[in-house]
Formats: C-alpha cells, sequence, structure tokens
C-alpha cells in the first residue's frame, strides 16, 4: 500500500467515524428516511453541480441499473438500519460495531471470489462476535428488545457494506470516482423516495439538526466516497474494508469530545477483542518495522 493510500485510509476514517455521532444529532427530528434521503439527495447534487462546473460531468445514467443495486447496498440500506440505531445506540458504541465490517467482507468476498476461508479467518470471525458480545452484554444498558433490534440493525449495514465493497470492485473496478459516487447517491434517493415522502418530519428540524445533516451529506457522503471509490481502485475490497479498523478509535474521540460520552472498561476490552478478531479475519499482519542490516 502507498503512503498515498495510507494517508486516503486514515482520513476516510475520520470521515465516516463521526457519522454515527451527526446521525444521532439530526435522526429524532428528520426520521431515519427522510434524513438518509436528504443525505444523500444534496451529496449527489453538489458533486453533480461541481462536475458540471468543471464541463465534466459522467455519463453515470448508462449503468443506471448496476447504480440502483450499488445504491441500495452501499447507501440506502445501510444508511437507514444505521440511522435507525442512531435513535438508540450511543455514538461510541455504534462506531465501534461498524468495525466488524471487514468479519463480514472476508467470507464474501471469498465466495464470490471463489478463495476459501482459510483457519485463521473462521478463528477471526469466532473472535470478532466474541467481542461484539462482550461490548453489547457488559455495557451499563438494559438488553431491551430496541436495543438488541438496533445492536442487529447496525451487524446489518456491517453485511451490506461488505456486500457493497465487493460488489464495488467486481463491478466497478476502474470507474471514476466522481461518477460512481453520484450515481449511488442519486441511485439511493430514488429507491428511498416513495418511503421518506411517507414518513415526513413531524415539525421543523432545529438547526443543530440541519447543520448535521449538511456535516453528514458533504463530509460523511460527498468526501468520503470519492475517497472510498479511490481506494478500491487502487488496493481493493478487502484493504480498503481495514477503515473499520479505525472507526473505534475515532468514533471514539468523536464521541467523547462532541457528545461527551463516558467510555467504560467494557467499552475498551469489547473494542480490542472486535479489532483482533478483524485482523485475524483480514489476515492482517503487525510487525514492527525494522531495519536491514548492510552486509
Amino acid at each position: 500500500m502507498q503512503a498515498a493510500d495510507r494517508v486516503r485510509l486514515v482520513l476516510l476514517g475520520v470521515l465516516w467515524s463521526g457519522g454515527f455521532l451527526f446521525t444521532r444529532i439530526a435522526v429524532p427530528a428528520f426520521g431515519p428516511l427522510v434524513l438518509v434521503d436528504l443525505r444523500v439527495l444534496i451529496a449527489g447534487l453538489i458533486l453533480l453541480l461541481w462536475v458540471v462546473a468543471r464541463g465534466e460531468l459522467p455519463p453515470f445514467w448508462r449503468r443506471w441499473r448496476e447504480y440502483l443495486v450499488l445504491g441500495a447496498l452501499n447507501v440506502a440500506l445501510p444508511f437507514t438500519l444505521i440511522a435507525y440505531a442512531a435513535l438508540t445506540l450511543p455514538a461510541s458504541l455504534g462506531s465501534i460495531l461498524m468495525a466488524t465490517v471487514p468479519l463480514f467482507t472476508a467470507p464474501i468476498a471469498a465466495v464470490q471470489l471463489n478463495e476459501r476461508v482459510s483457519g485463521r479467518q473462521a478463528a477471526g470471525l469466532i473472535v470478532g462476535f466474541i467481542g461484539v458480545g462482550i461490548l453489547v452484554g457488559l455495557r451499563p444498558l438494559s438488553l431491551t428488545p430496541a436495543f438488541a433490534a438496533a445492536v442487529s440493525a447496525l451487524l446489518g449495514a456491517a453485511v451490506l457494506y461488505a456486500f457493497g465493497g465487493v460488489y464495488t470492485a467486481r463491478r466497478f473496478t476502474g470507474a471514476s470516482p466522481v461518477e460512481s459516487t453520484i450515481g449511488q447517491q442519486l441511485g439511493a434517493f430514488v429507491l428511498i423516495l416513495p418511503f421518506a415522502l411517507a414518513a415526513p418530519p413531524r415539525a421543523w428540524p432545529p438547526t443543530s439538526a440541519i447543520m448535521a445533516l449538511l456535516i453528514l451529506a458533504v463530509f460523511s457522503s460527498v468526501l468520503a466516497y470519492l475517497l472510498f471509490f479511490r481506494l478500491i481502485t487502487s488496493i481493493g475490497a478487502t484493504a480498503t474494508a481495514t477503515v473499520s479498523y479505525l472507526l473505534p478509535l475515532f468514533g471514539t474521540i468523536w464521541a467523547v469530545v462532541v457528545a461527551q460520552e463516558r467510555i467504560g472498561l467494557e467499552t475498551l476490552v469489547g473494542m480490542l477483542v472486535i479489532l483482533a478478531g478483524v485482523v485475524l479475519a483480514t489476515g492482517t499482519r503487525l510487525s514492527l518495522p525494522h531495519r536491514r542490516l548492510a552486509t
């Protein structure tokens, strides 16, 4: 992985890790469906206006069927599940659970690419889900049906992201990151629109919710997905999924600094076990840098 790709990966982690926090701020006012639909519409229009101003409009409409599929897997469904979960879960817990994306990416990529799942990967999957159990079971929160549904929604979003990453690698490798971002955002908007119209907000959202929506659209969607598609083309789906290593760290920082959430020992233990499972499942080798001795 080149140094520039490492920088992009870290920046993507920073942008995506704040997404759950700002979703949590905005979703009570807008509702999950309207929030997601406005987010993808704003993101798609910003990019569309930008490329039109540059005179470089990509013909994304030629692959509209594929962008509808990509918009469903990568945006519409996971964004909606995340927004639903944000109504219940703290931001730190949400960002940590999203670190499970590589746990699902590894076996899905193996099946799609006809690769065998190694013993190490299988062990990683088991360890990762033990970490989820620790994180959820030891937190000082009531294990209510709403809490369980929110956790299930986030894990479902992680599965969808895994499918979306593999689908992107198979169908859009080499495609323009700008075209792919516009295509999937507008595709997601079309898919969600009928449901969003059926569930409008009950009142005009407060300024804080509107600002959170704009942050989600510009930073967590436009900038983040430009980086995402660039990384998919450059380093592949599985390597790009390792951005999830960074989500717990930056997500916890966002939650502590912005939302003043308190982080307990169970959060740290669960985070470490999940990341250990992710490292095993993706075959990542952690080693200290060393110098070669001159001969």
